[in-house]
């Protein structure tokens, strides 16, 4: 199907160029004005020799030999189908025109010195064609390219997003529950931010971007419910420094850092903590996190990574060249800090 539609679009190239060629060498030949029918078998048989040379050079020599590097064998074959051109002219002017028109006399008017240089010119407009062709072809083939990786980009990012699930939720409904049975106040403040968490996961999962300040606030919200379920949330410091301003990112991303803090943290030591910076900036922003470990992580451990790796194949589809991600693992503590300039 393929090699089918590639043949029709050449056949389809050629004929019209040849149908061009044919027209304005009638009109060179018929110096009488009209298109008699002298001038229209005259323009038939000039072209015969003519398509020999151009349909040779561009399907044979162009594509076989000297597409393959072979230039000496290219210039040989380059001499030898000039010379057997113009005995093809002469052929077709001295032979094959009484055979085919006997009611005419018909003679070629060009010698081979003017001949080989109209030659040359149909093997330039030959090869120029061709070599447009190659390249019009190339083009549409990357931008065919681009589009099918846009559309694996795009396709990782979606499944990379779905990793990103709210594996908290069942905690912060047990932390409602709580606090729901004690009659709080606190209950439906709290209902309210997870309410506005889930919908921002629904809503916001499917978009390319969002506004920094959106993902500022879902961040605020994840921590100030993890808190509510801590015994000592003073050992947890967020922090917010600069403006988001007019700022896009790609959503749920930085929440990966945030989650790990909790998700691994160990918050049973007395000098335990989470810290959680984050600096922003007009088209940049800084995110450190900081938690204490647990003496024997090897079970967290498989989890973080899974959670890092997501983050790390996230930010090189969306910032490659624009990040920066360091993280520091030690024995009581484990400490990222991740640099990004933003949109």
């Amino acid at each position: 199907m393929q090699y089918s539609k590639f043949f029709n679009e050449k056949l389809l190239m050629y004929s019209l160029f040849w149908a061009i060629s044919f027209y304005i060498c009638l009109e060179v030949f018929s110096r009488t004005g009209e298109y008699r029918k002298i001038d229209v078998i005259y323009t038939f048989l000039f072209h015969i020799p003519m398509i020999f040379a151009v349909t040779t050079h561009s399907g044979l020599f162009l594509e076989k030999i000297l597409a393959k590097g072979r230039y000496v064998l290219y210039s040989i074959s380059l001499f030898l189908l000039l010379v057997t051109t113009i005995l093809v002219y002469h052929f077709t002017f001295n032979y094959l025109s009484s055979w085919l028109f006997e009611d005419y006399f018909l003679v070629g008017v060009y010698s081979n010195s003017e001949f080989l240089g109209l030659i040359t010119i149909y093997l330039i407009l030959g090869s120029s064609l061709e070599f447009s062709k190659t390249w019009f072809g190339e083009v549409k083939a990357k931008a065919k390219l681009a589009e099918v990786e846009s559309e694996k980009v795009a396709a990782e990012l979606k499944a990379l997003r779905a990793q990103v699930n709210p594996h908290f939720l069942f905690n912060s409904l047990n932390t409602i529950y709580s606090e729901a049975l004690k009659k709080s106040d606190k209950a439906p403040r709290l209902i309210l931010k997870l309410s506005d968490m889930l919908r921002y996961v629904v809503d916001k999962m499917e978009q390319e971007q969002v506004a920094l300040a959106e993902e500022v606030e879902y961040l605020t919200h994840f921590v100030d419910l993890n808190k509510e379920r801590l015994n000592e949330p003073e050992k947890v410091t967020f922090k917010v420094e600069g403006n988001p301003s007019n700022a896009r990112i790609v959503p749920l991303l930085l929440i990966i850092f945030v989650e790990n803090c909790f998700k691994h943290g160990d918050l049973t030591d007395d000098d335990s903590s989470i810290q959680i910076k984050l600096k922003l900036e007009e088209k940049s922003l800084m995110l450190y996190c900081k938690n204490s470990v647990f003496e024997n992580p090897k079970g967290h451990t498989e989890s973080l990574k899974s959670g890092i790796e997501n983050a790390k194949r996230r930010l090189e589809l969306a910032y490659k060249g624009r990040y920066s991600l360091d993280i520091n693992s030690q024995v009581n503590f484990y400490e990222t800090t991740l640099k990004m300039e933003l949109s």
